[in-house]
C-alpha cells in the first residue's frame, strides 16, 4: 500500500526541522568552547602571514621554519591545513625547543586581549 503524499511531506518536514534545531545547538556549543579555550600562558603574540608552502611561515615580517608536527587551529579551535589560510590574521604560537614553531593558534580580538603581553 502506497503512502500518500501528504504523510511523506510531513515526514521530510519533520527531519528537516529537526536538522535545523541540532545544527544551531551545535553552533553553540562551539562558541562556548572557543570563548572558554585556555592557551598555554607562554604563547608569543604576532600577525601571521598566508604560509607560502615552503616549510616557513612568516609572523610579524619575520620567517620561521615550521616543525614537522606543527599544528595550525583556527577560531573555533579546530586544526586547519595551513594551504586553506588565505588571509593575515592575529595568532599566538609556541616554539619548540629548537625554535621552530610548533603549535599555531589563530585568535579573535576578545582572546587576543585576555592574554598577557610577551
Amino acid at each position: 500500500m502506497p503512502l500518500p503524499a501528504s504523510l511523506i511531506a510531513s515526514i521530510v518536514s519533520a527531519v528537516i526541522e529537526a536538522a535545523g534545531q541540532t545544527s544551531t545547538a551545535n553552533t553553540t556549543q562551539y562558541d562556548t568552547y572557543t570563548t572558554t579555550r585556555t592557551l598555554p600562558p607562554e604563547v608569543k603574540q604576532g600577525v601571521m602571514f598566508p604560509p607560502p608552502g615552503d616549510g616557513t611561515v612568516v609572523i610579524d615580517g619575520t620567517k620561521l621554519k615550521l616543525s614537522p608536527t606543527v599544528q595550525f587551529r583556527n577560531q573555533r579551535n579546530l586544526i586547519i591545513m595551513p594551504m586553506t589560510i588565505q588571509n593575515s590574521s592575529d595568532v599566538v604560537y609556541l616554539p619548540d625547543t629548537s625554535g621552530a614553531v610548533h603549535r599555531v593558534w589563530m585568535v579573535s580580538a576578545a582572546e587576543l586581549s585576555d592574554l598577557p603581553k610577551n
